[in-house]
């Protein structure tokens, strides 16, 4: 009996968009380690302190995003009628959102040290376009789609994109691949969020439900909200949170 499912793009789209931003919001607003070294610092209340609790389930919650946006970024490659423009998209917002997440996440205009989950998207998109041409079987594509994945996870690496090539490049990949398969899909994907996190896993229970519709778009809505998030909550930490705290 086939398993009912009904949750279509739009609604996987705003589950990403809730879990990545509470884990966000835990990252960035939690008081960071820093911040316990100041002199005359206020003593925890028990609200701070719930606080915390908070943000840390947050963070588990959060761990929902990056496997629903991979996903997603594979049905959304899959369905394009314009593959090129899709690739232009991605590369715009990976730049217009690095300064964003450096200043979130590294407190540098610029840190070559990290790039943002963008970039990984991108390199992903990159090696599944690759793959696609290289669908026919035979012994020298299946090497050259080889040498495509190996590639693809190195770049990751070597650029430090969040959540890298071994997670999020070899995600991307295994979503592809296994496209037709529903449940293979799911639990090979699910293996490699085991590499992260013990919580990524489950993120492959709402995609399990994913009925194959678009819903409602809300199409640069999804792409501004990252650096637009960003920017919102290093602004409430920098200029709110810290100046209590100093």
């Amino acid at each position: 009996m086939e398993t009912t499912r009904f949750l279509s793009g739009s609604q996987l789209k705003w589950i990403a968009v809730v879990a990545m931003f509470l884990d966000h919001t835990a990252k960035i607003i939690s008081f960071p380690p820093s911040v316990m070294s100041v002199p005359f610092a206020p003593e925890p209340t028990p609200l701070s302190e719930t606080l915390q609790v908070f943000f840390r389930v947050f963070i588990i919650f959060g761990r929902l995003a990056f496997p629903i946006f991979c996903f997603l970024l594979v049905e959304g490659f899959l369905h394009t009628s314009n593959t090129k423009r899709y690739l232009i998209r991605l590369s715009l917002f990976a730049l217009i959102s690095e300064i964003p997440y450096d200043l979130a996440f590294s407190h540098q205009l610029i840190d070559l040290k990290s790039q943002n989950v963008f970039f990984t998207l991108l390199i992903g998109l990159l090696v599944i376009i690759g793959l696609k041409k290289l669908s026919t079987r035979s012994i020298t594509t299946i090497t050259l789609s080889l040498i495509l994945i190996g590639i693809g996870i190195f770049l990751a690496e070597w650029f430090h994109t969040d959540y890298g090539g071994w997670i999020g490049v070899l995600l991307i990949v295994i979503l592809y691949l296994f496209r037709d398969f529903r449940l293979a899909k799911c639990l090979l994907g699910a293996g490699v969020l085991l590499q992260n996190s013990l919580f990524g896993p489950t993120a492959f229970l709402p995609i399990y439900f994913y009925n194959g519709k678009r819903g409602k778009q809300w199409k640069y809505f999804f792409y501004w909200f990252y650096p637009v998030h960003l920017l919102v909550l290093t602004g409430i930490q920098q200029f709110l949170i810290m100046p209590y705290f100093n």
